[in-house]
């Protein structure tokens, strides 16, 4: 029982330096977290619904509004109302948004793979590498490359 105590701790406190390292990088191409996360769903997956978004992103609805309604302003990503069904806003990356995300999505995922490989891990002191429970956070050692899409 001390030792599942102990795991799930580890756990958060590695999931803290995560989210802490992932936050500080999304930070400083001047956008929050929930931008990202949408503009980075609209990246991968094209034209999405709003709703379809909000699963992706795992936000509320109604804060979602406010995260679009921001990305809207600055000419990021257009919302339509569908044409079948006029309910449904559809999202969809501009000119300027996509060469946005061509531009950082690149460096966001060289930041977080270096995160990963590099030797002063922040979570090092509560995780061996030997753990065999959490094999997702030791990276492989392959040359994979960014895939956009």
């Amino acid at each position: 029982m001390a030792d599942d105590l102990k795991t799930i701790t580890v756990l958060f406190r590695a999931k803290n330096s995560f989210e802490a390292l992932i936050k500080k990088d999304i930070l400083s191409y001047g956008l929050n977290p929930s931008e990202f996360g949408a503009l980075e769903a609209l990246y991968h997956k094209g034209r999405l619904t709003v709703q379809q978004i909000t699963e992706k992103v795992l936000i509320a609805n109604s804060s979602m509004t406010y995260v679009l309604d921001n990305l809207v302003k600055r000419d990021l990503i257009t919302r339509t109302k569908d044409e079948t069904d006029r309910r449904i806003y559809v999202v969809d990356l501009t000119d300027k948004g996509r060469q946005f995300m061509d531009d950082i999505y690149p460096k966001h995922y060289h930041n977080m793979k270096s995160v990963l490989s590099r030797p002063n891990r922040p979570w090092q002191p509560w995780i061996a590498p030997s753990t065999p429970w959490c094999p997702c956070i030791w990276p492989k050692t392959n040359n994979s490359t960014v895939q956009t899409r």
